[in-house]
């Protein structure tokens, strides 16, 4: 047909597909920990929707980036690795650059089904050991390797066999879509990364977890730690597969009663949990979900967890929202939630005083009136402690250090503060002279 027909007739038939709502995504997906983000663009949208996924907390190694300043940057920024083409370290100039950073790259390479090629894919690991802690091998389609014996699962656990001499991972992608090949390539010894499975429904996200999960109980359930987003544990429940498939769908704390069956946490009480993670420990035979608690908290005797009283940051954020969502006649903290000027003098007047303490106790009670008044400031703009660790981790993953350069007025302020503290000083000690002359 003409051009023009040619291309109605294509528009015609093309698949449109919704745009991704990337932020819930990244939910459902990063249950199960840490996520591959790959950037097909350099887009400013691109780059944001990479920000609104690192905001939330969820580990995630990048591929896409155009420049090593850019994977720098984005080391900076939080990512916990950045994925590049093993042959980026043929380039002695990148070694110069990046070389040190090995625990933070990944190496990527296609490799080809065929047994012949695993003397160049091996040589290949062996060269970028020095540079990454990890290497991503991209096969054109991974069908049959679940078949016991066959080519390809038996050339991954030789590949396998040949990076853990150089302490390297292996990763495996390349159209796997069912629970049979994740399966197989896990007991080859690699690790396998799902891609377009889990976005089209050809693969839920609980069959990353499911069939990974060993017990040796008579009524196979699965040992399950139930944690807050500090990892304070909140309670100890078992599941099931079914249960920890509905959990995950409906990213909720639903779990197996061993009188009730199948047990959705506060659908009576209202103490619900919004599901965060599920992670198997080391040796998988035991189950850790993370949860935001909502309510009264996890225990049946209406205490926040079913071992211990509530304490520490946790509970002190916990406190400050729900002042703010519940105010209490004549609070303090009500009082500072009210009237910013006088948190933003306390908040000064802290910072300041710990800056003066000496002594071990001193320092500490000082240190906690300034988290007090910081949590304050966190609580009246809608900041939880999840947030504020989420900063801590993401500036934990620079690779590149800060000048640590102070602002002139800071250093004008602390010289102020330092005058007035002699000031006092003097002055408490002429006082006590000429006391003491009056006694002699």
């Amino acid at each position: 047909p003409p051009a023009d027909e040619q291309r109605r007739q294509t528009d015609r038939h093309r698949t449109r597909p919704e745009p991704l709502d990337i932020p819930e995504l990244s939910k459902s997906l990063g249950l199960v920990g840490e996520l591959t983000v790959v950037a097909l663009d350099d887009k400013k949208d691109t780059w944001e929707a990479v920000k609104s996924i690192l905001r939330t907390g969820i580990p995630i190694r990048l591929e896409g980036v155009r420049t090593l300043d850019d994977a720098l940057a984005h080391l900076d920024s939080g990512v916990a690795k950045v994925v590049l083409p093993a042959k980026t370290w043929d380039d002695e100039e990148v070694v110069r650059m990046i070389g040190k950073y090995r625990d933070r790259f990944v190496a990527a390479f296609q490799a080809s089904e065929e047994v012949k090629s695993i003397v160049d894919e091996s040589k290949q690991i062996e060269k970028v050991s020095k540079y990454v802690s990890e290497v991503l091998i991209t096969f054109d389609n991974v069908s049959g390797v679940e078949i016991s014996g066959s080519p390809l699962s038996l050339k991954l656990k030789a590949l396998n066999d040949q990076a853990k001499k150089f302490q390297v991972r292996v990763n495996v992608t390349g159209g796997i879509e069912t629970v049979n090949q994740l399966v197989a390539i896990d007991k080859s010894g690699v690790r396998p990364q799902v891609g377009d499975a889990l976005v089209t429904g050809k693969l839920e996200i609980s069959q990353l977890v499911v069939p990974f999960i060993r017990t040796d109980r008579a009524d196979n359930l699965f040992t399950t730690v139930v944690v807050d987003e500090m990892h304070v544990a909140l309670g100890l429940v078992y599941s099931n597969k079914d249960s920890i498939t509905e959990a995950m769908r409906k990213q909720a704390g639903i779990y197996h009663s061993r009188r009730r069956g199948l047990w959705h946490k506060g659908l009576s009480s209202g103490a619900t949990q919004d599901l965060k993670q599920v992670i198997l420990d080391c040796d998988r035979d035991a189950v850790r979900f993370v949860v935001r608690q909502n309510g009264v908290g996890f225990c049946h005797l209406n205490r926040y967890t079913c071992w211990d009283s509530d304490r520490g940051v946790g509970h002190l954020f916990r406190t400050l929202l729900n002042r703010k969502n519940n105010p209490v006649e004549g609070s303090y903290t009500n009082k500072l939630l009210n009237k910013t000027e006088m948190l933003n003098a306390k908040m000064l007047e802290e910072a300041t005083e710990i800056i003066e303490a000496k002594e071990k106790d001193h320092v500490a009670g000082e240190a906690a009136d300034v988290l007090y008044f910081a949590s304050v400031i966190c609580t009246r703009a809608g900041v939880s402690w999840k947030d504020v660790e989420n900063h801590l981790d993401r500036r934990s993953r620079r690779v590149r250090r800060r000048k640590g350069a102070t602002k002139p007025y800071a250093v004008a302020l602390l010289r102020e503060t330092k005058d007035k503290a002699k000031s006092k000083a003097d002055n408490v000690s002429g006082v006590k002279l000429e006391e003491g002359g009056k006694k002699a």
